[in-house]
């Protein structure tokens, strides 16, 4: 470039990275920014997790620790969906529902179906350094996929299922979601903080760009 990139270019960059699955020009891109100095609190989380999608665990927990310093914290992610004239909230790994039983055994169910159909959980959505079979746990229970199953068990078959999210929906998510309609026969939509989904026999509205 003919002049020096800024905040915002490298951003840009790493959200492309993210996008199309490049850990490694991520993380250069993430080392780079480190020369700036100060940014933004949105920048050290999009570094964090490009350092610890390329498994450089040292250096997310330092961009961690940079968010901390400074008295952010991380947005927890939180799935909604309506039903019965109530809103029922989900977190990640969440049991707190009066129906967790009935969901967690949903998720199950459809899970076997779904990997018969070819689904495959890419665990490298899972931004924590744990063992492959905790980060399978980890990312099957993220909060649109409870609320999901919860849909799935209370709505009736002709309703769409409708589920708000106030964080991006992840990469491995968004393709569990398209199973999930396939081997369910449901229309589902997901309106997380970019854009609106429709899933419906296995495709997304967005055309798997978002």
């Amino acid at each position: 470039m003919h002049i020096k990139p800024t905040e915002s270019v490298w951003g840009a960059l790493l959200t492309g990275c993210r996008i199309h699955g490049d850990t490694e020009l991520a993380a250069y891109a993430a080392d780079r920014v480190f020369e700036l100095g100060t940014v933004s609190s949105g920048m050290h989380v999009l570094l964090s997790n490009a350092y610890a999608a390329a498994g450089r665990y040292e250096e997310a927990a330092k961009a961690r620790k940079m968010l901390r310093d400074r008295g952010v914290k991380k947005e927890t992610g939180l799935s909604w969906v309506e039903e019965g004239n109530r809103v029922h909230t989900f977190a990640a790994g969440d049991r707190s529902h009066s129906k967790s039983g009935e969901i967690y055994q949903k998720l199950e169910e459809l899970g076997d179906e779904m990997e018969r159909a070819g689904y495959v959980a890419d665990t490298n959505f899972v931004l924590r350094e744990v063992d492959r079979d905790e980060k399978n746990q980890v990312i099957r229970y993220h909060s649109e996929r409870l609320a999901i199953a919860f849909g799935l068990i209370t709505i009736p078959p002709q309703r769409p299922i409708r589920v708000m999210k106030n964080l991006r929906v992840c990469g491995d998510c968004h393709t569990a979601i398209k199973f999930m309609s396939k081997c369910s026969g449901r229309v589902i939509i997901v309106r997380d903080n970019n854009r609106f989904h429709r899933f419906e026999d296995g495709k997304c509205s967005c055309g798997d760009y978002w």
